[in-house]
């Protein structure tokens, strides 16, 4: 016995661990494709697109916690949870109270040619980041190369 709760107790509490991550994943889910619908920033698709993964995991750990392991399932359920990870976003909030926030009513909203500018301008920005490193790339492999030609010369 484990703090001398029953084993019963320690089902319920892991099941309900798992339960709760799974309506909050959902939730912030939820309010990232609202304020991506709204805003049309890809950081917010993101965020929607590993908060779908996220709570696929952690319904998958939750049956495995009832039906196989309980131990394999939360820890798929904490994975779940750690795959959640959204990363920095752009600001969309500036006078919205806390429900509005938590809802995802953004104070910014943008028109379907605003979010089209934003979507190809931010496109544009990662294909210059990928041929900047493609660049640097080339770089090393050819001052790698120049240093091997030297150490070779007699």
């Amino acid at each position: 016995m484990v703090l001398g709760l029953g084993p019963e107790i320690i089902d319920y509490m892991y099941l309900g661990i798992g339960v709760f991550a799974y309506i909050s994943i959902l939730t912030l889910t939820f309010r990232d494709l609202r304020i991506f619908k709204r805003t049309g920033y890809i950081s917010y698709r993101k965020g929607a697109f590993k908060g779908i993964i996220a709570s696929t995991l952690v319904l998958i750990g939750i049956f495995l916690m009832t039906i196989f392991s309980q131990l394999i399932g939360l820890a798929l359920v904490f994975i779940g949870v750690m795959v959640n990870n959204k990363g920095p976003r752009e600001k969309v909030f500036t006078t919205a109270g806390a429900f509005d926030r938590f809802t995802g009513k953004t104070d910014l909203i943008l028109t379907d040619e605003e979010r089209k500018e934003i979507y190809e301008k931010q496109m544009l920005e990662k294909k210059q980041a990928e041929v900047e490193k493609k660049k640097a790339e080339r770089r090393e492999k050819m001052k790698e190369q120049r240093e091997k030609d030297e150490a070779e010369k007699p």
